[in-house]
C-alpha cells in the first residue's frame, strides 16, 4: 500500500494481492487518524459481503469468487481502541450485474484507489443495546428532530 497527503486528507493506494479492510487499518494506525470518510474505486475478487438483518440482529454473509469493478465508500472509526473501517461498497461483474452490501474482506486484483477524507472529530463506536451492533457515536453533536 502506498499513500499521500493532499488538501483533504490522504490518496491510498492499495497493491495487488492485499485485503482492503487490513489495508485500511494498517493505513489507519500509520497516520494515526482520528476519523475519517473515504470514497475509492478498483477491482477485487475473493469478496464477502454482509448484510445487517435487524429482526435476527445478525449478518447474512454471501462469497463472490470472481473478479468484480467496485466502487466504495466508508468511514474509519474505533472500536474498543482498534480502527474499524465500516466500508460499504458495489461490485459490478463481468456481465455487469451488480452486487452491494457490508464488505468484510476482498483482495484486490488490480488496485483499489480511495480518497480519504481526514476529519478532526475522533469517531468511535460502541454497543447499541437495541439493534445489538457497534454503533457510531459522535462526539459533541447537535441533535435535530425529524417530523414525519
Amino acid at each position: 500500500m502506498y499513500y499521500a497527503k493532499c488538501n483533504v486528507g490522504y490518496v491510498v493506494k492499495i497493491e495487488v494481492g492485499e485485503e482492503i479492510q487490513d489495508a485500511l487499518r494498517q493505513f489507519a494506525e500509520a497516520t494515526s487518524l482520528k476519523g475519517a470518510s473515504y470514497q475509492g474505486i478498483g477491482v477485487l475478487n475473493r469478496v464477502e459481503l454482509a448484510f445487517f438483518c435487524t429482526d435476527l440482529k445478525l449478518y447474512d454473509r454471501k462469497f463472490f469468487d470472481d473478479e468484480y469493478e467496485i466502487s466504495l465508500l466508508g468511514n474509519l472509526s474505533k472500536t474498543d481502541g482498534a480502527y474499524a473501517p465500516h466500508t460499504h461498497i458495489t461490485l459490478s461483474d463481468r456481465n455487469f450485474q451488480t452486487y452491494s452490501g457490508h464488505l468484510v474482506r476482498g483482495i484486490v486484483s488490480v488496485t483499489v484507489e480511495i480518497v480519504v477524507t481526514q476529519l478532526d472529530l475522533a469517531l468511535t463506536r460502541e454497543d447499541d443495546p437495541i439493534l445489538q451492533y457497534k454503533s457510531l457515536v459522535i462526539p459533541r453533536p447537535s441533535q435535530l428532530k425529524v417530523h414525519g
